[in-house]
């Protein structure tokens, strides 16, 4: 009796725990789903934080610069990225691509709205949310993230996805969900204060050093189950890591305003080289116009323009040797190549960039082999004209320039008084030669 009454408290307790434990919870958006194994102590004289900026629209040159900052810096001994932002969105494509370096990143990533007056707006304010640390500065705002679509369906389908990576998103930022669902499916925006008090953000700082007195002895968990924790510093060496001019100039031709004009140019460009044939410069200007403005609007990425810019510049180059425009071709190629290169081995999940190094010198081999061969070509014709005579026939007259045949080699001719007129099959006396073209006159008959 004494084991059975044992039992009954025994069994009525372990029911008890098995519910508890067996209960159903509904899911929180705002509880963290990462929990750290290492936690690293930053305790030294002078912490290393490189600064990048997002300005203007996200696009697919905004991903591309971060990545190759990313990439630049991952070995380096540095503690802090710390990206401001003052943006008024862009592409959603773009946003995911940027968060996603944000999620492999071994560095912890602040996010900062700043200067006074900057705004990070529609898929600005992910990237804002999507930092381990997201900070404001004062006057400045968040928000209206609702995706521009316009076939109604298509849209909600679009917001139904968007929501799905934002519970994701706020999973692991410990944001608030219900606040961020409202800008996207009501436009919402909210200032700096407003932010703070819906748990948008961490916290609003004045300036950057600001930032690192706030978060020092608190832990920050990155997506690579690591914590850091900033325990100590005295001082703070900020490296800013601006764009680079290939980088400038893709993300000056991924405006839309610019990539829309660009696209124009293209257009009218091609329909120009077809009411010409043969132009040749049309043709060029249309080609690169509109690769270079369907990259800047994001419906082909870094890598088809690579390959289009790199089968581009060869197609250049080989003109060169037919049409002889003095090198201005080649230069063209030569340009067009290096872009290609740079924008054709960006990182994937295939490959990796090539060094620029290599880049450089594959550029400059191109340059002594086609050289040589333009020199070779515009040799072997300097050459010839010491073994033809001096007396050639016109076969055929175009305006002010006659096709003159001397020992079977056609050349242009130019009268060397220009109000001298020649027939077809008349015999005239080669004077001199000048940029590949015969200098001639009539044949003096007492000669």
């Amino acid at each position: 009796m004494l084991n059975c009454k044992l039992r009954i408290p025994t069994l009525f307790i372990f029911f008890i725990l098995s519910l508890s434990f067996c209960k159903i919870t509904p899911i929180n958006p705002s509880q963290p789903n990462i929990l750290p194994s290492i936690t690293k102590k930053i305790d030294k004289k002078v912490i290393k934080v490189i600064v990048l900026e997002i300005s203007g629209p996200i696009t697919p040159a905004t991903t591309w610069y971060l990545n190759n900052k990313f990439e630049k810096c991952k070995n380096k001994d540095i503690d802090f990225f710390l990206i401001t932002i003052d943006s008024e969105g862009g592409l959603l494509s773009s946003m995911t691509e940027i968060i996603k370096l944000f999620y492999n990143s071994n560095h912890p990533i602040i996010t900062y709205v700043y200067p006074k007056g900057s705004r990070a707006a529609s898929a600005a304010m992910f990237i804002l949310i999507g930092g381990h640390v997201a900070v404001m500065s004062e006057s400045t705002n968040t928000g209206a993230s609702t995706p521009l679509v316009q076939d109604p369906t298509l849209q909600n389908k679009v917001i139904q996805d968007l929501l799905a990576f934002t519970r994701n998103l706020c999973q692991r930022r410990n944001k608030n969900y219900e606040a961020i669902k409202e800008t996207i499916t009501n436009s919402v925006s909210y200032t700096e204060k407003e932010a703070l008090a819906k748990n948008i953000i961490d916290f609003i700082a004045k300036d950057p050093n600001e930032i690192f007195e706030k978060i020092k002895n608190k832990q920050i968990n990155l997506d690579t189950q690591v914590a850091i924790k900033l325990v100590n510093f005295e001082r703070i060496e900020y490296i800013k890591e601006s764009a680079n001019m290939i980088e400038k100039f893709f993300l000056f031709i991924s405006n839309p305003s610019i990539a829309y004009f660009l696209l124009t140019i293209g257009f009218w460009a091609i329909i120009i080289e077809l009411n010409n044939p043969g132009l040749l410069v049309p043709l060029i200007v249309g080609i690169i116009c509109l690769s270079l403005g369907l990259f800047g609007l994001g419906i082909i990425s870094a890598n088809i323009l690579g390959i289009i810019l790199v089968i581009f510049s060869f197609i250049v180059m080989l003109l060169e040797l037919k049409f002889q425009s003095h090198g201005i071709l080649f230069i063209v190629g030569l340009i067009t190549f290096l872009l290609g290169s740079v924008m054709l081995f960006k990182k994937t999940d295939i490959y990796y960039p090539l060094p620029i190094g290599i880049i450089t010198i594959t550029t400059l081999m191109i340059l002594l082999i086609f050289g040589y061969i333009i020199y070779s070509v515009f040799s072997v014709k300097k050459v010839q004209i010491n073994f033809v005579s001096d007396v050639g026939k016109v076969v055929d007259i175009k305006g002010n320039s006659l096709v003159i045949n001397v020992d079977g080699v056609l050349w242009e001719g130019i009268p060397i008084n220009p109000n001298t007129t020649f027939e077809i099959n008349e015999e005239v006396k080669i004077k001199k030669i000048e940029d590949l073209r015969l200098i001639i006159d009539k044949i003096d008959k007492k000669e």
